[in-house]
């Protein structure tokens, strides 16, 4: 037996030489003013989907089978229509009739198996035990060696982007990008300008807006004086400390959102320092979020009480004890463990000092001034922290070499809209590419999460995620220490602006320009 289909059911140099002025390099057309003008840190750094999906799919020049809508529904996407059947094991997707690459050619059921096959290298697609892809008469199956309950939610990951035949080289390689979106790409200039193109030929509403520059500015500080001047009509992550100034121009105005975002610290359980629970829930004590929200974020809401935030309803918890601030707690907890002050105030245990250097990205400027500001607070305590901002592939270098002590990262945990696609690799590794390096509470993780896979039964679901969630405030691989903002400025000619809190569209099909 097959169960009932369903379907769609209710991110050359920027500012080469006008970086120091903030300004954007001129299209040099008359129609200028018809483009819309988008920036966010994003580079273009390769054309394999697995690296730069996220901006083939925020950007909407390629498309997935399921899509989700900022409200958190799954919808058809290439694919209209999707089954299990009752082995749960065989899944059928039908495509979308009509549908036509970039290049003209149709969607066929060949050219969705050869992408897919590629996107199983993808973050969240590693996890799926796929068995094989095989064309149907009307679109693909997709079978898995075990049951997966949230496979439909897997195909959301930018990595599963559909491509045209004509995009692959004769290397395997993607030489250019022919997706089936309401933009085409019509040029790029090295890793930073794009210029898109509205698709005639796309199956869905066409946006209004014909033509799109895309600006990569990966300097918050360069971000901010662009969109005070005002040189830009959509800025994406902006920083949250420039809301006030950006808004004062009167030529923009910035709009935030809570997503499934949150920034947390992590540890490196391997070491001495932090290998011990009562050393990290000293520390998730000591940290004052409240403090770090308001003057650092300027967003009191967003201080993080547990991994995420109310937003995300199936994974938010409103019986599970909050994080809180309470130092005396924290001091305690250390002097348990057997840490114990030295003369100027940090603690040592065995010759090992309670010591750690914290890595943060380097493009999220807001996290060097978090972490430093958590210096203090942890110093009061008895640990030395030092900050060290590093660019965004230092971290999962550090913790694949095993060197990280600590970091601070923004990680979105709905790389695909199910957040368990993100906790399986965060945390039921030894090493991660994000997330805990060496926590001994893996081996319990992995035990929920593949039950979690194998149902289908949303009461169960429902319990697992409840264990998950209190086993990371419990156990604290990472401590969140908050939910994250995000913040588009937006230009006053600008209309229709919608933020996908999942990050996946940038939703340019709503906007029109006046």
């Amino acid at each position: 037996m097959t169960l009932p289909m369903f379907g769609s059911v209710s991110r050359r140099a920027v500012l080469a030489g006008g970086a120091a002025a903030g300004v954007l390099p001129s299209l040099g057309r008359a129609d200028e003013r018809a483009v819309l003008r988008v920036a966010s840190p994003w580079e273009w750094t390769s054309n394999e989907p697995t690296d730069t999906g996220y901006l083939m799919t925020r950007l909407q020049l390629a498309e997935t089978l399921v899509l989700v809508e900022p409200d958190g529904r799954l919808v058809g996407g290439l694919a209209d229509a999707w089954a299990v059947d009752e082995d749960r094991l065989t899944w059928r997707f039908r495509l979308r009739a009509g549908v036509r690459f970039h290049d003209g050619t149709p969607l066929t059921a060949e050219a969705v198996i050869t992408s897919l096959t590629r996107a199983v290298a993808g973050e969240s697609l590693q996890q799926l035990p796929l068995d094989q892809i095989t064309a149907s008469a009307d679109g693909v199956v997709i079978r898995t060696r075990t049951p997966v309950g949230h496979l439909p939610a897997l195909l959301v990951d930018y990595a599963a982007v559909i491509l045209a035949p004509a995009s692959w080289g004769s290397d395997g390689k993607v030489q250019t990008v022919i997706g089936t979106g309401p933009y085409r790409l019509a040029g790029r200039d090295g890793q930073t300008m794009l210029d898109l193109v509205r698709f005639d030929g796309y199956w869905g509403s066409a946006p209004s807006i014909q033509r799109v520059r895309y600006t990569a500015i990966a300097n918050g500080d360069t971000r901010t004086n662009v969109a005070v001047a005002g040189d830009v009509d959509v800025m994406f992550t902006t920083v949250p400390a420039a809301t006030q100034r950006i808004n004062s121009t009167g030529r923009m105005r910035v709009i935030s959102q809570t997503i499934p975002r949150a920034r947390v610290l992590a540890f490196n359980a391997g070491l001495p320092q932090f290998s011990d629970v009562r050393v990290r829930r000293a520390i998730a004590l000591a940290v004052d979020r409240a403090g770090i929200a308001a003057a650092v974020l300027r967003h009191p809401a967003s201080a993080a009480t547990q991994l995420l935030p109310p937003a995300v309803a199936d994974w938010h918890d409103p019986t599970l004890p909050p994080l809180r601030t309470d130092p005396a707690a924290a001091t305690a907890l250390l002097e348990e463990a057997g840490w114990r002050r030295g003369a100027d105030g940090i603690r040592t245990k065995d010759g090992v000092r309670l010591a750690a250097t914290v890595l943060t990205i380097a493009n999220r400027p807001e996290l060097a001034v978090m972490a430093t500001a958590m210096q203090a607070q942890l110093k009061a305590v008895g640990l030395e922290l030092a900050v060290e901002p590093v660019p965004s592939a230092g971290i999962p270098q550090a913790i694949q070499a095993g060197t990280m002590q600590m970091t601070m990262f923004a990680r979105t945990y709905v790389n695909v809209p199910d957040p368990i696609a993100t906790i399986i690799p965060d945390f039921t590794r030894q090493r991660s590419t994000w997330g805990a390096l060496n926590w001994d509470g893996r081996t319990r993780m992995q035990a929920l999460t593949d039950r979690y896979t194998a149902s289908f039964d949303d009461r169960e679901r429902a319990d697992l995620r409840r264990q998950i969630l209190r086993l990371l405030q419990d156990e604290v691989p990472v401590t969140p220490i908050s939910w994250f903002e995000h913040t588009v400025a937006v230009h006053s000619r600008v209309r229709g602006l919608v933020i996908d809190p999942y990050e996946m569209r940038y939703m340019l099909h709503t906007l029109s320009l006046v």
